[in-house]
């Protein structure tokens, strides 16, 4: 099996011999890959709703998998069992307050977790933040282009992060550091959507905005010093 470019990245994040959780499973492909790769021999494939786990049900009965991956309808974290000794959790494709939220909701399904894999789809700074706030170190963060689209995926496990600023936070702390090709890319995409509320609080001209005003400024300011030095990095390289 072939796995797109963004479930190739995480699945290579995966321990060989790991327990695996893929919450939000939604055609069921990623489960599948890890079995037939022999990447993991257990793995619960978990979603909200009925009809995608019905997609995930059918693709892993085409590839004869039915007897190793285990599909549960279940909200979150809520799907597993004690007994399931999860120590790897995957939540992709979900907003980053959302996968925030399924993390928090069931904490306590988290006690023989060893590592998290996620990629949020938007505010990928929010789930950071939250990640150093509630006992999760990044251990390491990646970038991968599918389409015309550019995704983040962070590895966390429990542990202390030492990044506390909330701005190096946003943009990837373990990123930050290592820089890596696509890093430009997503700097400038995000210098393209504030500069597109920057213009908007601009045409506003409410005086309540004028601290956003300068709060985004800042900001704008900070990410093309950290773009310059991107840049920079890579010319030398």
């Amino acid at each position: 099996m072939k796995l797109t470019p963004r479930l190739q990245a995480i699945a290579e994040l995966i321990e060989p011999g790991s327990v695996v959780a893929d919450i939000g499973t939604d055609h069921g492909y990623l489960p599948v890959y890890l079995l037939l790769e022999q990447i993991s021999q257990r793995i619960v494939a978990a979603d909200v709703n009925p009809h995608p786990l019905q997609q995930a049900r059918e693709t892993v009965a085409a590839f004869n998998c039915l007897h190793k991956i285990e599909l549960r309808l279940g909200d979150g974290l809520g799907a597993l069992r004690e007994e399931d000794n999860v120590d790897t959790v995957v939540i992709a494709g979900l907003g980053g307050r959302t996968i925030a939220s399924i993390l928090a909701d069931g904490r306590d399904k988290l006690k023989t977790v060893r590592h998290l894999i996620l990629q949020p789809m938007n505010e990928a700074g929010f789930l950071r933040l939250f990640l150093a706030e509630n006992g999760f170190a990044l251990v390491h963060e990646s970038l991968v282009m599918e389409g015309r689209r550019l995704y983040e995926i962070i590895l966390a496990k429990p542990g202390m992060e030492q990044e506390k600023d909330p701005f190096r936070l946003s943009l990837g702390p373990r990123l930050l550091e290592k820089k890596p090709p696509l890093f430009d890319v997503l700097l400038k995409e995000k210098i393209r959507k504030l500069r597109i509320m920057y213009n908007s609080l601009q045409k506003a001209r409410q005086k309540d905005l004028s601290g956003k005003i300068r709060e985004v400024e800042k900001e704008l300011q900070c990410l093309e010093e950290v773009l310059s030095g991107a840049v920079e990095r890579a010319d030398t390289d």
